[in-house]
């Protein structure tokens, strides 16, 4: 697509937000990949209501075209050798409002041309999933739609993260997706606002069992406190702490001894803003979750209980002060 003469303020909506190369986990052949990130700019999510989500921030008036040359231009980072695309919008890849059926079309074209690409990866809420919509990406010959429940719990889910959508309606997105023969990929969230720490632990490990059914893998979201977002304030005025990164490794832990595939990105971590422990044991930590993204060894996570660090026991007493805090019984 020739850009001469286009103005630099337009230029500038035909680059990606952000794009990236990764190394990914490949569930169906079970192995290390790697992977291009593509977050494309486009009109936002309509939902804008999650407690913990700023991402409606990136959006912008764009047009298809303008959509078309995001992609091709962060395609231009793509290895030479196999790897897995993921396309992301901050909303939902299988929403009209923000890609047209035709640019879909174009899209899967664009991947099914690419033989080197192994699988496409988008991302959308369970209402836009439809036999319609994934009809779009039919020529794509691995497929997987990356859902947000964050939480089988629907109390949590529509009270605390204002999600918008019920359990009921993620398992029927989900069916859809497997009739189509599109894999489901389910990002669930570690601690949102207004759970305590041993109740988000428990709450991602109940509910990667409720899901395991519809998912060939989970993701788990490390929460972070992103800028303009209900959770900001309550962070602000300290209500609100990002989970420990002892409570991921407890969670992941929890996931995997389920048998299922699970990977967690430690966006953040380390920060003030993000998943953190003391400082001096994180970046071992983090290295820790990483790696074992890319392997599904969980003993290079059991190793971590070598790790001597006073931040463990502090850990430690606020799971067992849980109970005796936030804890209710009945008579």
């Amino acid at each position: 697509m020739s850009r001469i003469g286009v103005p630099e303020k337009q230029k500038e909506k035909q680059k990606p937000v952000a794009s990236w190369l990764d190394v990914d986990y490949f569930t169906e052949e079970r192995r290390a990949i790697k992977a291009l990130t593509v977050i494309l700019r486009t009109a936002g999510c309509r939902w804008r209501t999650c407690t913990m989500c700023g991402y409606w921030q990136e959006s912008a008036e764009v047009t298809q075209a303008d959509i078309l040359a995001q992609l091709e231009h962060a395609l231009t980072k793509s290895p030479q050798e196999e790897f897995i695309l993921k396309i992301f919008t901050s909303g939902s890849f299988l929403d009209d409002h923000e890609l047209s059926s035709e640019t879909r079309k174009r899209i899967a074209q664009m991947v099914q041309a690419r033989r080197e690409i192994k699988k496409l990866i988008v991302e959308t809420r369970p209402e836009f999933v439809s036999p319609t919509t994934i009809e779009d990406l039919q020529v794509v010959e691995r497929l997987e739609l990356a859902i947000g429940l964050e939480t089988a719990d629907d109390f949590i889910r529509s009270r605390f993260i204002i999600k918008g959508f019920s359990f009921d309606e993620y398992k029927k997105a989900a069916e859809i997706a497997k009739d189509y023969g599109a894999l489901v990929k389910t990002y669930l969230l570690l601690k949102p606002p207004f759970v305590a720490e041993k109740k988000a632990i428990e709450d991602v490990i109940k509910s990667a069992q409720r899901v395991a059914q519809y998912s060939s893998t989970i993701s788990l979201n490390l929460c972070t406190v992103q800028k303009q977002t209900p959770l900001e304030a309550l962070w602000r005025r300290r209500y609100y702490r990002p989970p420990w990164l002892w409570s991921a490794v407890d969670a992941i832990m929890g996931i995997a001894s389920q048998k299922l595939v699970v990977i967690s990105d430690p966006v953040g971590a380390g920060h003030e803003r993000g998943p953190h422990n003391c400082g001096t044991c994180d970046p071992r930590i983090i290295a820790a979750i990483r790696s074992f993204n890319k392997t599904q060894n969980v003993q290079v996570l059991e190793a971590l209980n070598e790790v001597e660090c006073t931040c463990r026991n502090v850990w430690q007493m606020l799971l067992s002060s849980d109970d005796f805090l936030f804890g209710s019984t009945t008579a």
